[in-house]
């Protein structure tokens, strides 16, 4: 008898559980919404790509292009419903045109177990006024003109990278894995451009800075579960006040930070790194709101404290550690099985080598390289670091097309995603996408791209305040590479990439395996 009752409330649960599941399924059938059928729990997701087994990446493009037609199209994430969008018309009206409308991303994973976290306070997770009044005191951090006094601390970064390989090929080590070696070249980037220490993660592989840097940016089962956890249950999972970010390694960004600040103000110490930039914004904000006439004008700045400060460098190392990393892989990637690329790439620096006249590389210089721009962009196309963009609607809003009929009313807090990487794919926007061609994005032929089809950083006042930084790291080392190597496959080198990239990660099983051989 308690076998059958036990029997009962385990159905019963089980029943539960599945209406729970299947709860938010009928959402696009009843707004009339082109979707395809979800399965309970995953929603659209097939379970082989919840098990790494299938590239989500994979999916998302076939999705888009079996759905597309419709403009907009549902897509059940899990059990959220989320509305893509398909045509660039609607994609400038919610990223340029009705922006205000639009201005936040989800509410959820990255606000954290509660609102005061260190993490809530960065550029990323702000929203409405409070984000624009911190995107106005950042943006001046992150001209080219402050982007350039950097360079030459990025440079010596390259100066030790190419080292490495040369100390690697006299060794007999031709063979490279190019994941391990551009974290490894972040790292330093990092370490001294924006948190003003050296370290040499190719003379010192174990150093805490880069120990720290693969803690945050692994993977893990755990790391994933609480993902999925805040998506199903954000509310519950706030009330448990799990945090998203290890609270240990808050704590060591807050005494590196804090302890570089306090230093430099004892010794008067000046150097051109990320710190000293957000320092001197911090200083500008003090300085505007006591000179501030009026309330407004006090407004137009965000608040700028010291964990405003800790904040932000804990997304510029998030957010740049994997990022410019991820890129570099994936470019050197193409140089390798397209060798006429690479060929072309030599050429042109071999012509600026003749033009400095064994001056070394500078800034501007390196700016003005037009190939090697569009052999970045061509990479950025084919493997974007952002695979997709979400906004929340603030308000109802009716999304209109470019003959100005009604497609879709959102209503207030419905998610919009925008599939980035499925519209550089798609061959409407860009002829035969498989194929790397930089010349898409050459004087001749870039004004052929469709407007806000291709958004490797973002579309709109919430587009990448670092992309600059993010460029000038990817083409300065990319730059030093080809000038001294020849990049080839090896045999452990995928040659079908996007077969080879599964889960959720932009990474192939067979990793980037590169053989270099000294020009």
């Amino acid at each position: 008898m308690v076998f059958v009752e036990l029997l009962i409330f385990v159905a019963f649960i089980g029943l539960l559980l599945y209406k729970w599941s299947v709860y938010t399924f009928g959402y696009f059938s009843k707004r009339g919404v082109a979707h395809e059928r979800p399965v309970p729990v995953l929603g659209n997701i097939p379970w082989s790509v919840m098990m790494g087994s299938d590239s989500y990446i994979k999916f998302s493009i076939d999705q888009h292009l079996r759905l597309k037609q419709h403009k907009v199209y549902g897509v059940y994430n899990l059990r959220d419903p989320l509305y893509y969008l398909a045509d660039p018309e609607l994609i400038r009206q919610v990223g340029i045109k009705s922006f205000d409308t639009f201005a936040n991303h989800r509410q959820g994973i990255s606000d954290g177990p509660n609102e005061t976290s260190v993490m809530s306070k960065s550029l990323l997770t702000l929203r409405d006024q409070r984000w624009k009044q911190m995107r106005s005191t950042l943006t001046p951090t992150f001209t080219s003109l402050k982007i350039r006094q950097i360079f030459e601390l990025v440079h010596a970064c390259n100066v030790e990278a190419v080292g490495y390989v040369e100390r690697q090929l006299e060794a007999g080590n031709s063979e490279l894995e190019l994941k391990e070696f551009f974290t490894r070249y972040t790292n330093d980037v990092i370490a001294t451009a924006a948190f003003g220490i050296q370290v040499n993660s190719f003379k010192d592989p174990n150093n805490e800075f880069f120990t720290l840097g693969q803690r945050i940016s692994e993977f893990t089962l755990w790391g994933g579960f609480k993902v999925v956890l805040y998506i199903l249950v954000p509310k519950l999972m706030k009330a448990l006040r799990v945090p998203v970010m290890d609270l240990n390694n808050v704590d060591y960004f807050k005494k590196l930070v804090f302890g570089a600040m306090n230093y430099r103000k004892e010794h008067n110490i000046v150097r051109p790194d990320m710190i000293h930039l957000l320092m001197e914004a911090q200083k500008q904000f003090k300085k505007d709101q006591e000179t501030a006439t009026d309330k407004d004008s006090k407004e137009d700045k965000a608040e700028f404290n010291d964990d405003d400060l800790l904040a932000q460098c804990l997304l510029f190392f998030t957010a740049g550690f994997e990022t410019v990393s991820t890129c570099l892989s994936f470019t050197c990637y193409e140089l390798m099985v397209n060798p006429e690329v690479q060929d072309k790439l030599y050429d042109e620096i071999a012509a600026v080598e003749k033009d400095l006249q064994g001056k070394p590389l500078d800034f501007d210089t390196l700016k003005g390289m037009k190939y090697l721009d569009c052999v970045v962009s061509e990479s950025l196309r084919k493997w974007p670091p952002a695979i997709v963009l979400d906004r929340m609607c603030a308000s109802d809003f009716q999304l209109r097309d470019a003959e100005d009929n009604l497609v879709l009313t959102l209503r207030k807090d419905d998610l919009v995603h925008i599939p980035v990487i499925a519209l550089h794919h798609d061959p409407d926007n860009f002829p035969e996408p498989e194929e790397f061609r930089p010349e898409r994005f050459d004087e001749e032929h870039k004004h052929e791209i469709r407007q806000f089809t291709y958004l490797p950083f973002g579309v709109g006042q919430r587009s990448c305040i670092g992309n600059r930084m993010a460029l000038m790291e990817v083409k300065s080392l990319l730059y030093q590479l080809v000038r001294h190597f020849r990049l080839k496959p090896t045999a452990s080198t995928t040659r079908d990439m996007m077969g080879s990239i599964a889960g959720f990660r932009l990474m192939p099983r067979e990793l980037f395996w590169c053989k270099l051989e000294a020009r």
